[in-house]
């Protein structure tokens, strides 16, 4: 609405690649199980049975069990969009039945740890905690897994537990008389949006709203009310543990300038505020967006794409703090590649995507290990040796981000509106609409737009050198847009892309100086790191002056300084193959670099930006 950009649904793209098509694909059959047979081990569906059964105690699992089951619902049902699965049906079944049983025996509060531990304390009232409780997290979780259960079957099953805590929500919170309660870890605020367009746009829920009380403007207003309440702490019970900064409680949002806190929580709180800025189209919150991002993109985001320095709050320090150990959760990177998506439905800008390509081609695809069931919490950028990915953990939040994140892949690929469409990811893929149909595959696009004009906007990737389109060997003229290259004419035609291999050092703006005299390699989207198996257990190494950088089948290859070769590896490929010598395990993706040119050069040269392309 209001001219901004859609996403495609899940069901409306299909993904055909060499790399994800398979990747995705373990996801669905090996991790995704896993996951749920993990979280049935850890009794995180026995929570709902005890409620069911108007027992107390016992609760298994952290206070936010239930939002990470709900998480993996929703993977589970974006899954069954795009693709029909008898066997995970079945199970998506049994699941939504327990929960349904535990919902229908509330008042529609279903946050099972203060169900069962502490029922006197609902939203961290009366003495509790709301970031530690994480009850509207929790509910959140439900709502977006009710969506998407909904968009899958068609059904109400779940959407009714849904409706039931939402209204209740919304009764109970927002401005005076109501409850002064804003999230502990942000995440409903998006539900809520999402909860208000699945009404707004299904007219096949008309008559079931008007039977269950869903008046859907009140989803959308109890978003933006969770906004407008940070930093006016009147009437509201303050963390006994954490600083309001953790989570982002420090400061009215829309004064909001810098990321701050727990940087999981940061990325999914301005997801949210991106989503209820542009529902309203009105500009609230974009000014403190544009310069949360900024300050983030250009001052604290790692070369992996990883976010979250800080290993005492999971989350932010000063700008330019960016040193190779830094803490950079998965969660972190997958919130903040959902941040930029909801970014770029306001603005599409090549940057967003950029960010997001870092993040997945890199700090996510590094947290999963070859075989699906092994994960890593933790994505440093340097390691002494002895680092394994574990099997399961007592915080497993990662899994279920993996699986929300992997399971929606294909609907960030493309977005559009009338008249105009854009190609943000080159994954080979197809999407149609009775408008257009478009596919990629290994640097080619077909378009048809149906003999009507249509502006095509592809994005030139940062990695991009001599980035080009052509049509059977004859140059295309574009307009660059935002760093995406924009045409507008009646296609029927096949685009080629040219300037998309690239493999090049790269340096970190100077004011971090972690890094300085420093130079990293990527290879298109992908970074590079040396493990100590390849290099004889030396991951500290100077790299000559002219490396002469060479692809090999396994890798890159060049010359260091003063003679002898070092060998590299895509950095999410690193840990996977231990010897039980530390010293082969050791990795680093930074590295000396031979007469490095002078720092106030490469100030010049780069300027605001964060990386820069060696030359």
């Amino acid at each position: 609405m209001g001219g901004f950009w859609d996403f495609p649904s899940v069901k409306d793209v299909s993904i055909d690649d060499w790399f994800w098509t398979p990747y995705l694909e373990s996801v669905r059959t090996v991790m995704l199980p896993y996951v749920l047979d993990k979280f049935e081990e850890d009794g995180y569906l026995e929570n709902y049975d005890r409620v069911a059964r108007g027992e107390t105690g016992g609760h298994r699992g952290p206070h936010f069990s239930d939002g990470l089951l709900m998480e993996t619902l929703r993977g589970a049902c974006d899954f069954l969009a795009a693709r029909p699965d008898m066997a995970l049906r079945a199970r998506v079944d049994g699941i939504v039945k327990r929960v349904r049983a535990a919902s229908l025996v509330t008042d529609g509060f279903l946050s099972t740890w203060t169900l069962l531990e502490a029922p006197d304390r609902r939203w961290g009232e009366n003495g509790g905690d709301i970031v530690i409780q994480h009850d509207l997290y929790n509910h959140g979780a439900l709502i977006e897994a009710a969506v998407s259960h909904y968009r899958a079957t068609g059904e109400t099953v779940l959407l009714d537990c849904a409706v039931r805590a939402a209204n209740l929500i919304c009764a109970y919170m927002g401005d005076a008389p109501k409850r002064n309660v804003i999230p502990g870890h942000s995440l409903p605020e998006e539900a809520f949006v999402r909860l208000f367009v699945l009404f707004r746009d299904t007219r096949a829920l008309d008559e079931y709203a008007g039977a269950h009380g869903v008046h859907y403007d009140d989803y959308l207003r109890m978003a933006d009310f969770w906004y407008k309440a940070r930093g006016r702490h009147e009437g509201r019970g303050l963390s006994s543990r954490f600083a309001p900064a953790y989570n982002q409680d420090d400061a009215p949002f829309e004064q909001a300038r810098q990321a701050v806190g727990h940087s999981v929580r940061a990325a999914l709180c301005y997801t949210g505020a991106a989503a209820v800025a542009r529902e309203y189209g009105d500009g609230r919150y974009t000014a403190a967006l544009d310069a949360i991002w900024r300050n983030v993109y250009d001052r604290k985001l790692h070369v992996s794409g990883g976010i979250g320095t800080r290993h005492d709050i999971e989350g932010f320090d000063a700008d330019y703090n960016l040193p190779g150990d830094a803490y950079l959760e998965t969660c972190a990177a997958i919130a903040f590649m959902f941040w930029a998506g909801e970014m770029s439905r306001l603005r599409p800008r090549a940057e967003y995507y950029d960010g997001f390509e870092r993040a997945l081609y890199n700090n996510v695809l590094a947290a999963v290990g070859p075989d699906f069931t092994h994960f890593f919490y933790q994505n440093p950028l340097v390691s002494p040796g002895g680092v394994k990915r574990w099997a399961w953990h007592g915080c497993p939040c990662c899994p279920p981000m993996l699986i929300k994140l992997f399971s929606s892949l294909q609907s960030y690929i493309y977005s559009y509106r009338t008249g105009a469409l854009n190609v943000n990811l080159l994954i080979g893929s197809r999407f149609e609409t009775a408008d257009f149909s478009i596919e990629q595959h290994d640097g080619r696009i077909r378009v048809d737009s149906r003999g009507r004009a249509l502006t095509l906007r592809v994005r030139m990737p940062r990695f991009a050198d001599g980035f080009g389109l052509s049509i059977d060997g004859r140059p295309l003229d574009y307009e660059a847009e935002d760093g995406y290259a924009a045409v507008t004419r009646v296609w029927a035609d096949t685009v080629s892309l040219a300037g998309m291999d690239r493999l090049t050092r790269v340096f970190a703006n100077p004011r971090v100086a972690a890094e300085r005299g420093n130079v990293a390699v990527m290879d298109g989207p992908f970074l590079y790191c040396a493990e100590g198996i390849d290099n004889g257990g030396d991951v500290d190494f100077t790299i000559a002056k002219e490396p002469r950088l060479m692809r090999t089948a396994d890798g890159v290859t060049g010359w260091r300084q003063g003679g002898g070769t070092f060998k590299l590896i895509p950095y999410y490929k690193w840990c996977r193959r231990a010897t039980g010598r530390s010293e082969d395990d050791r990795m680093a993706v930074w590295f000396r670099q031979e007469d490095m040119r002078a720092e106030d050069e490469l100030a010049r040269e780069i300027g605001e930006n964060l990386y820069g392309d060696y030359r």
